[in-house]
């Protein structure tokens, strides 16, 4: 590795050998995400002889990033807590040496296990993860190597400057410079882009975030629509109805909301009036299984055989519907005392021949089992009704409640769905770096992952439990996007209601994250990097990052996160260990080209 001319040499203090570079790195914001590279550089940094310089840059305490540890114990995490971990394993790494340390499970057992009982399979408490991540961070810092420094710098980096030499300025808003060689960009989500509409009714819409400050001036007489049914969506009711005094006890007729009388009526609706499937209960060590037919060999077959890119429909698809159809009636062939590997076996036969439609009518029939629902894997199957609104989402939901309760590992159409997070890896590697032609890009970006969320990273079932209950209450009522009017003339927005009621709306929440897909909806220090050339977008229209105007990646600037989601796929989540994560291995590996640590053959060198 050869270290920029642009930066001064200084000798290692912990040697007192002869002058030799140090290895001086910027990590720009540092939540899980930037804690994970942190943790991997101060790992390997040990070995290597050379003093390592680490500055981070993030204005709040290193490690909780968005888990604030300030907010409410009510705004629950969406993944189960042995499920997540910071310190990977060699599982987690493809083998290579990882960090003992414990899960998310097992520090809550050591440390919260006081104030209420936990489990391994159970949905805890956010600020507890901020707590953890905070714990993580600490962890790594007391055990730094003699040659590693970290210097945490409490503000925020405002401008980015490469040298002539290949270097790196950093300036904070404090007014100091920061030279680095090497440079890690991993700023999270970012804030919606301001509403510019020349609207009198924009002004009545908010974002939902940030939480504790965005719904704190509605007052119970409001009239609030939340747009969006997915996790934001449930974080704005319950901070409007558990957050204001309300709550659920359990009845004789199942779960019952008891109001406090401070909720505003609510409205929910999205634009396009689908549910989400909720989470489904599994257990605490469910490994999912190998996949059969869209394996990591058959998308790289893909990928070689087409290098020009891949039609994500013609030519992917079939292989996911493929496996979704074998773990939809393995499972019924589990439930009823048969080899579920031999049903799948003949599957994988029946797709290789060009026979799966046929085979999958005679399963069902065999079975005597519905066919899979084709909206598990078509974005454009289903279609919210206008009529009658309301009693479809509510049985929608009573039928998915249902199967989450059955679990992973007893619903064929959860198993079935399930294929979109399993498969995962198999995804990223169709998208990441061009691996799809333009259209069928944009067709993956705009339909199939709003798909994926609905069908597998929606809420717990515990949330569309409370939904029911709350609408049992009075509290809230699901409207399609057709009833929400906004009339420009008068600058409200109304909502029309079945028995003909128009109900003029104090504020409309948008309950959805932004993507940060283009140049104005990315955090400010993106966009400056990109006005700087440093960066440049994947396309005319400003959407996705390139490293440089080429398309080629510079040596020496990593972005990761949220943020580089369209170039990447899958991006916002923290890692997890005892299986292969994509997380700790982009961290390694960056950490490893940083520091001029390599992998050959399976050895460290």
């Amino acid at each position: 590795m050869e270290l920029s001319p642009a930066l001064p040499i200084e000798k290692l203090s912990t040697t007192g050998g002869p002058t030799t570079p140090s290895i001086r790195v910027g990590i720009v914001g540092c939540g899980s995400r930037g804690l994970t590279v942190l943790e991997r550089l101060c790992a390997l940094a040990g070995d290597i002889g050379r003093q390592v310089d680490i500055s981070v840059f993030d204005p709040q305490t290193p490690g909780p990033g968005l888990h604030s540890v300030d907010q409410p114990d009510y705004l629950m995490l969406n993944t189960v807590a042995s499920q997540i971990s910071m310190f990977p394993d060699p599982a987690a790494l493809a083998g290579l040496t990882g960090r003992r340390g414990p899960n998310f499970y097992e520090w809550c057992l050591r440390y919260k296990s006081a104030e209420r009982s936990v489990r391994p399979n159970e949905f805890l408490p956010r600020r507890w993860l901020g707590e953890y991540l905070s714990w993580t961070y600490a962890q790594v810092i007391r055990d730094l190597p003699d040659n590693v420094i970290v210097r945490h710098h409490a503000c925020v980096v405002d401008n980015v400057e490469h040298t002539d030499l290949g270097g790196f300025i950093l300036s904070t808003e404090s007014g100091g410079k920061h030279p680095v060689d090497w440079l890690l960009m991993t700023v999270g989500h970012s804030q919606p882009a301001p509403n510019v509409e020349n609207s009198s009714v924009s002004d009545v819409t908010a974002p939902v975030y940030p939480q504790l400050h965005a719904l704190g001036n509605i007052s119970s007489t409001d009239a609030i629509a939340i747009q969006g049914l997915g996790l934001s969506a449930m974080d704005a009711v319950a901070e409007l109805t558990v957050g204001r005094g309300g709550r659920f006890v359990h009845g004789p007729q199942g779960l019952e909301y008891l109001p406090s009388g401070h909720e505003p009526r609510l409205f929910l609706y999205s634009r396009t009036g689908l549910p989400y499937r909720t989470r489904p209960d599994v257990a605490a060590h469910r490994v999912n299984p190998p996949a059969l037919i869209f394996t990591l060999s058959a998308v790289a077959a893909l990928r070689a055989d087409h290098p020009e890119g891949l039609d994500f429909e013609a030519q992917v698809l079939p292989l996911i519907k493929a496996e979704m159809l074998a773990e939809y009636f393995g499972m019924f062939a589990s439930l009823k005392g048969e080899s579920p590997q031999r049903i799948k076996s003949e599957i994988a036969h029946a797709f290789l021949l060009g026979d799966l439609d046929k085979r999958a009518r005679e399963l069902a029939a065999r079975f005597s089992a519905p066919s899979l629902d084709e909206a598990v894997y078509n974005p454009n199957f289903q279609r919210a009704p206008v009529e009658n609104y309301g009693a479809w989402m509510r049985d929608f939901m009573e039928r998915d409640i249902a199967e989450s309760i059955a679990d992973l590992d007893h619903s064929p159409v959860k198993a079935a769905a399930e294929v979109w997070r399993s498969c995962r890896e198999q995804i990223r590697r169709v998208v990441d770096n061009g691996g799809l032609k333009p259209e069928s890009h944009r067709i993956f970006f705009t339909e199939y992952v709003p798909l994926v969320n609905r069908m597998v990273a929606g809420p717990q079932k515990e949330r569309h439990q409370e939904l029911l209950a709350l609408s049992n209450a009075g509290v809230i009522e699901w409207v399609h996007c057709a009833q929400v009017i906004h009339n420009e003339a008068a600058g409200v927005i109304l909502v029309e209601l079945g028995s003909g009621e128009r109900v003029k709306l104090t504020q409309v929440i948008k309950a959805h994250v932004s993507s940060n897909s283009s140049a104005d909806t990315q955090p400010a220090i993106i966009r400056q990097l990109r006005e700087n050339g440093i960066i440049h977008s994947l396309d005319d229209s400003g959407n996705g990052i390139h490293v440089d105007s080429h398309g080629r990646a510079l040596p020496n600037l990593w972005i990761t996160g949220p943020v580089v989601e369209g170039a990447t796929y899958y991006n916002h989540y923290v890692p997890s260990a005892g299986s292969y994560s994509r997380a700790f291995i982009d961290a390694d590996r960056i950490a490893r080209e940083m520091l001029g640590v390599h992998v050959q053959a399976g050895v460290v060198a």
